[in-house]
């Protein structure tokens, strides 16, 4: 119950924190789609891992003084975070389908997940945050769930993100969830066509509560089960 509890606050101070950015976003909060990361299994004491921009992109932080490895699309060596830095493997496909949101174009021949790895330096220091298309929703479509019912909060799919701590196995776990980014009425716009500056912050906060009362509701029923 209390993992619950805290997967709780998990989610909805991960929304709240949409708040702030949905202004920036053009993508994930300003659809209504966040991701979340419910945890590391098994957990490797000094590594966090983190969702910025709802849904945008991935962060991980590696306190130990392991050698992290989080693996590409194909299971191939993707990211390789070490004391000194952190490096990226030129050979993986994800390196170049990581570089944006939506990619456009497919990795080029030389990207080969079998090679040998060939690692290039992306940071001095012990944090990066990356594209992972693993914790998105990619489709121009909006998924059936929300399509059906657009103005209520869901939980879309759960994802993982493999990786290795000095060769040994464990994985970002998360879910994506969507809640919806209620607009004002027209008579409570500001003069000139603006919103009021309480009117978003509340609506995606009640969207927060609600995503995050639907999660644990889910929980609670599986430990019934």
């Amino acid at each position: 119950m209390r993992r619950g509890v805290a997967l709780f606050l998990a989610v909805a101070g991960t929304l709240a924190l949409a708040v702030a950015a949905r202004a920036h976003e053009r993508h994930g909060v300003a659809k209504g789609y966040v991701s979340t990361v419910a945890t590391i299994q098994p957990n490797v004491l000094g590594l966090s891992a983190f969702v910025v921009g709802g849904d945008d992109r991935l962060l991980l932080r590696n306190l130990t003084d392991q050698v992290i490895v989080i693996r590409g699309y194909e299971g191939e060596p993707y990211l390789r975070f070490t004391p000194g830095g952190v490096f990226q493997n030129v050979r993986s496909p994800a390196a170049y389908l990581n570089r944006v949101r939506l990619p456009r174009r497919p990795a080029p021949a030389s990207a080969d997940p079998t090679a040998p790895p060939q690692w290039r330096r992306v940071s001095g220091g012990r944090t990066y945050q990356w594209h992972d298309h693993r914790i998105q929703w990619m489709q121009p479509e909006p998924p059936p769930v929300v399509a059906a019912a657009p103005r209520r909060p869901h939980r879309i799919f759960d994802w993982t993100v493999p990786g290795t701590a000095d060769g040994k196995r464990f994985a970002v776990v998360g879910f994506l969830g969507y809640a919806p980014v209620v607009q004002p009425p027209p008579a409570q716009a500001e003069p000139g066509g603006g919103d009021p500056a309480w009117v978003v912050p509340a609506a995606i906060a009640g969207g927060a509560l609600a995503l995050a009362a639907l999660v644990l509701d889910v929980m609670r029923r599986r430990k019934r089960a």
